[in-house]
């Protein structure tokens, strides 16, 4: 025996279904503002090489957003060419997938990298920086992914010279509750004292945040 629908519950189920199309495409249409910050600092500046040769920033330098430290261009090559580092801030972010938060909150990392170099050599990379709570403890720092108009990963040129630039943003990942207000140079790749930036990290702040006494440095 065939079953026949009642032509008024079909078109109850039509008129049922296309509002609640309707309604899903508004859904989709509307933004989160958790998933797309609005961010207030730098996300980029113009540096200049200093006149002469340049003189490496020691472990354990405080510094404000905006002001560049002289690190190594290759942290696995402390002792190798030098490039500055200008760290324009650090915002709370948004829009960064579960697989990379992982339940934590993203923060964006700004940094504009400046070769110092005289001939054409590997583009220095940002190993090292890193988000950071209280000025001396790191956090996982990643490259943004692609999807974020608000934090940019930039690919630099395979080589660049003096003088030459780029900018790009890093996530840094916070644990939950806890706020990076802070960004920080961390590496450790020689037994050279004075190149161990674990012990003492450069650190740049706004210069309100205080950071930890490094012991290094």
């Amino acid at each position: 025996m065939r079953f026949t629908v009642p032509k008024m519950w079909i078109a109850i189920v039509a008129g049922t279904a296309a509002a609640l199309v309707a309604g899903s495409g508004c859904a989709s249409n509307r933004t989160d503002p958790d998933a797309v910050p609005s961010i207030t600092v730098p996300t980029s500046t113009s540096v200049a090489p200093p006149a002469g040769p340049a003189q490496r920033t020691p472990t354990g330098t405080e510094l404000k957003f905006g002001e560049s430290a002289t690190l190594p261009a290759d942290a696995f090559r402390a002792s190798g060419p030098l490039a500055l580092y200008t760290v324009t801030g650090i915002a709370k972010g948004g829009g960064v997938p579960e697989s990379i938060t992982k339940g934590g909150t993203p923060y964006f990392v700004y940094v504009t990298v400046t070769a110092l170099s005289q001939r054409p050599t590997t583009a220095p990379d940002t190993e090292g920086v890193t988000g950071s709570p209280d000025g001396r403890a790191p956090t996982l720092t990643v490259d943004a992914p692609t999807g974020l108009p608000q934090c940019v990963s930039t690919t630099p040129p395979e080589r660049m010279t003096r003088g030459q630039s780029y900018s790009t943003c890093l996530v840094s990942i916070a644990d939950s509750g806890t706020d990076l207000k802070h960004v920080i140079y961390w590496a450790d790749t020689t037994a050279d004292k004075s190149l161990d930036y674990k012990s003492g990290p450069v650190v740049w702040s706004d210069g309100t945040a205080a950071s930890a006494t490094p012991s290094g440095g």
